[in-house]
């Protein structure tokens, strides 16, 4: 869980994953799944600002029990993200927050083309860029990375690709596994957040990253590019 002081910075300084996020959503969206959906930090930032109907999937009870308490989404789903119960062109937009690094490579791959079949206009994927050692933490073992993935990786799949932070610091922000006391876990997220400007286009230097692909149907028509 972000800090009071860096959950803030994090929502209102330019260019930080959740800002991407927002941005670049599809002006035309009305609903939206959040696959792995966690403590739902980045949903409590879009919605307000997207007016976006949001449905959370999770596999990790506690955290579902918390968004009904929060209030954070519409409907709430327990459920493997690797066997998602939602048919096809469920959602105009699915977003997979940090979601990707905790699966094995070949169910990250399943994992895309399932929720590219369930969105009708957008997928919105973020993810750190190469290997960011995690460890299971509230007493969550999904919590664990166990794949890494990169900017080429992702536009070979047909994504577009913007970067935000800076490789290695990864580890040195997330509050759950750092090894640094919570004032110079502050600085580690400035420093994070001030190289966004650059990593933005240069995501192989960058720490995360946002993804996006149009997934338009007939119905829908070409969806908005604008990342």
């Amino acid at each position: 869980m972000l800090s009071p002081i860096t959950r803030g910075l994090r929502s209102w300084l330019p260019l930080p994953a959740w800002w991407i996020v927002a941005r670049h959503l599809d002006r035309e969206a009305a609903t939206m799944l959040d696959v792995g959906c966690g403590q739902g930090g980045p949903i409590q930032y879009i919605r307000p600002r997207r007016g976006v109907s949001a449905v959370g999937a999770d596999i990790f009870l506690p955290y579902l029990r918390q968004h009904l308490r929060d209030g954070a989404y519409e409907g709430l789903v327990l459920c493997d993200v690797r066997r998602l119960p939602f048919d096809p062109g469920s959602f105009d937009v699915v977003f997979c927050g940090e979601v990707l690094e905790h699966l094995e490579e070949n169910e990250g791959r399943k994992l895309l083309t399932s929720i590219e079949r369930i969105a009708r206009r957008q997928v919105i994927i973020t993810t750190p860029v190469g290997h960011c050692a995690q460890h299971p933490y509230d007493d969550n073992e999904y919590q664990a990375h166990r794949s890494a993935w990169t900017p080429g990786a992702l536009r070979r799949l047909g994504y577009r690709v913007r970067g935000s932070g800076l490789r290695g610091m990864g580890g040195l922000i997330a509050q759950e596994n750092s090894p640094l006391p919570e004032w110079l876990r502050f600085v580690a997220n400035v420093v994070w957040m001030a190289a966004t400007p650059l990593t933005y286009c240069l995501p192989g230097l960058a720490g995360s990253m946002v993804c996006v692909k149009d997934v338009a149907t007939p119905e829908t028509g070409n969806a908005n590019r604008r990342l």
